[in-house]
């Protein structure tokens, strides 16, 4: 995939490569001139700023491995260019003089052990190469035709070095990765006889262990390296004196950085799962470009007629008319990871993040507000559940110090202020979840059978009372608790299911009767008294109908999708989102976008639906344009390209047959028809039945 904004980020379009292969890393001189390379070999170019693409081989440099990595391509002109490629223990220097059509090695690390070169940086024909070991680093005087290596550098802490730039032309600075595990310092380093010398430069990051990816100098002084924390979260470096000294600052942002690219004080981040930050001041204030790619579905809900949902990075997405048939980006919830949400009877809404950080909303998601400010992490924690008794009263339970402290919190006013209620010594990790009955009565079902109960609002808490449980579950874990009324409750774990009608003050183990479990279940939600689903982690779904007496099973997701979060709208239809940002219902959505559906086309149910061998796709379409028909398997993988082409206003008929497919043979199960013109997609969903 391809995406190229012309507006400084506010939209994006999506360009055709013309290449199914992934593409890694990219690099532009110019509006118009540039290359993108994939791990097997294959470089593309464009002239016309990405409107067309021509492929090369660069992997014919050396055609006796079959190339698996490829970690770089720069290039100095229109002419003269560079990529690091090849397999491990055998990487290669690649030249180009002709703009990328053919390519000869100039250099390579082929040894018995891993060895990298990560990045390249040139001051007229003065170049330096530098990577992940002490002894890789590399200069050249003649344009990169041959190099030499540098004197090693002599640090017992050394970490991998990700980024290089030559600040004047003696000059030349290199940063990259720390690493708290094994207690590397972030490295940052400094030449002053153009890479033949390396001083250690990083004094002051005595106690900062983390990892910079990539960085940017606007000058020979100033200069930002991007990157994560030890905890995966947005993080900066900064030096105004061109790298002697550096402060550093995590980001409101619950996603880790990738790479930087500058003109002057613009600045563009790229995050993981693809989200893109950007600054207008050189990193002073940063904003969030529209253009969202979702990360894991950690929950959402259906309040005030609308559906709400949150991925793991803290981006918020609203399903307008509450149904859940599509979803458009509509906030940030800010940084830490997401974990549990709800929503009173207000329409009031709350996050509980890692760290021990809330968020609330009082407009159904457009706006949050910390409410329960973050600690700052010394080790790795995470949220356990957040409910409320009444709109006024509610519990939030989290752990910290590497799971093992459990932190309970209560609000009395509405969730704007939170105290702490009660600590307690966990199991070491947490799993399961938190419900609220009323004001008063709350229960907490952890792991390894762990319970904790309060009837006094927090003021004491007591374990509650398992019955019927076999003994072999002891050291089983709970994982989600689905409230029905007042009284009653229904919680699942690792292949069990159990119920309250007391406030959670007894829970009776159910005999469920379902056979073949092939993991844990994993997220429940109920509707009313009866109507309930089960989500097994492994893609699995379950539905009563009469509180949990007798279990419907449908595994037609099974070993498809990772389920993280389950809901049922207000019409009662159910709703899953899974670890790979898909929201799946009986209305499917693939894929939450900020893209929406158009009424310029119309795609019809295929018929028949299940099909075999064959099924119609009918579809109208108002305005001409360039039309894509096309169908994927639930994993997203491509099976068929039915249409391509410039079409006419008018309907259409498309036969798909299994023998139209990209693959000698499709199995049994659910496929996604997408209909794309333009900027507008539409989707249905297609059975096969062998």
């Amino acid at each position: 995939m391809i995406y190229k904004t012309t507006d400084g980020t506010k939209t994006w379009l999506e360009q055709n490569s013309g290449v199914t292969a992934d593409l890694v890393k990219v690099f532009f001189l110019d509006a118009n001139t540039g290359w993108t390379a994939t791990l097997i070999g294959t470089v593309l170019k464009t002239t016309d700023g990405g409107e067309s693409w021509n492929s090369y081989n660069y992997g014919a440099a050396s055609p006796n491995i079959i190339f698996s990595i490829c970690d770089l391509v720069k290039f100095i002109d229109q002419n003269t260019g560079f990529i690091i490629a090849g397999k491990l223990k055998q990487i290669y220097l690649l030249k180009t003089a002709d703009g990328g059509t053919s390519w000869s090695v100039k250099d390579s690390l082929i040894s018995t052990t891993a060895r990298r070169w990560y990045a390249i940086d040139f001051n007229g024909s003065n170049g330096v190469l530098v990577g992940d070991k002490k002894d890789v680093q590399k200069y050249s005087t003649d344009g990169g035709e041959t190099w030499k290596f540098s004197t090693t550098i002599n640090d017992n802490f050394f970490g991998m070095l990700k980024y290089v730039k030559w600040l004047n032309s003696s000059d030349v600075i290199a940063i990259g990765e720390g690493n708290e595990f094994n207690g590397l310092i972030l490295p940052a380093y400094k030449s002053n006889d153009g890479g033949i010398n390396w001083v250690k430069k990083s004094q002051s990051f005595t106690t900062v262990y983390d990892r910079v990816k990539d960085a940017y100098f606007k000058n020979d002084l100033e200069g930002i390296g991007v990157g994560s924390d030890g905890f995966s979260k947005a993080f900066l470096i900064k030096t105004t004196d061109g790298g002697e000294t550096w402060t550093n600052e995590v980001l409101d942002y619950a996603f880790g950085l990738q790479t930087i690219v500058g003109i002057d004080n613009r600045l563009l981040i790229l995050g993981t799962s693809s989200q893109v930050i950007y600054s207008d001041d050189f990193g002073i204030t940063w904003k969030s470009s529209s253009k969202k790619t979702p990360s894991s579905i950690v929950n959402f809900s259906f309040a005030g007629g609308k559906g709400i949902a949150v991925t793991r990075n803290g981006d918020v997405f609203l399903s307008i008319d509450g149904t859940g048939r599509s979803w458009n980006y509509l906030s940030s919830a800010g940084k830490n990871n997401s974990g549990a949400m709800i929503f009173t009877a207000n329409n009031n809404g709350f996050i509980l993040k890692e760290n021990s950080h809330i968020v609330k909303t009082t407009d159904l998601g457009t706006t949050w507000q910390t409410v329960l400010p973050p600690v700052k992490p010394g080790s790795r924690n995470l949220v356990g559940g957040i409910d409320f008794g009444d709109d006024n009263t509610g519990y939030a339970w989290c752990s910290l110090n590497d799971y093992g402290e459990y932190h309970v919190y209560k609000t009395t006013d509405g969730g704007d202020n939170w105290t702490e209620s009660k600590l307690f010594a966990g199991p070491g990790y947490i799993s399961g979840n938190l419900i609220s009955f009323d004001e008063n009565n709350a229960v907490i079902l952890g792991p390894d059978l762990w319970t904790e109960r309060t009837i006094d609002g927090g003021a004491t808490w007591n374990p509650a009372t398992l019955s019927d449980f076999p003994i072999e579950f002891s050291k089983r874990d709970f994982e989600d608790l689905a409230k029905i009324d007042e009284n009653r409750a229904m919680a699942i774990g690792e292949g069990f299911i159990c119920t309250t009608t007391d406030k959670g003050a007894s829970w009776a183990y159910l005999n469920h009767g379902i056979n073949d479990i092939d993991s844990g279940f994993y997220k429940i939600a109920f509707s009313g008294d009866s109507l309930g689903y089960i989500a097994l982690y492994s893609g699995v779904i379950l539905k009563t109908t009469d509180f949990g007496k007798s279990w419907l099973k449908n595994d037609t997701f099974f070993d498809q999708f990772y389920f993280f979060a389950s809901a049922i709208n207000p019409a009662g239809q159910a709703f899953f989102g899974t670890s790979a940002g898909y929201i799946l219902g009986e209305e499917p959505v693939v894929g939450i976008n900020d893209r929406g559906i158009t009424s310029d086309f119309t795609m019809h149910q295929n018929y028949p639906n299940p099909f075999n061998p064959s099924t119609i796709i009918r579809y109208e379409i108002k305005n001409a344009g360039n039309v894509q028909l096309k169908v994927f398997d639930v994993l997203g993988r491509e099976v068929s390209e039915l249409v391509n082409e410039f079409q006419t206003a008018g309907k259409y008929n498309v036969e798909f047959t299994m023998d139209k497919t990209l693959h000698k043979a499709l199995s049994s199960g659910v496929y996604i028809v997408q209909l794309r013109s333009g900027n507008f997609v539409q989707i249905k969903k297609a059975a096969l039945i062998k």
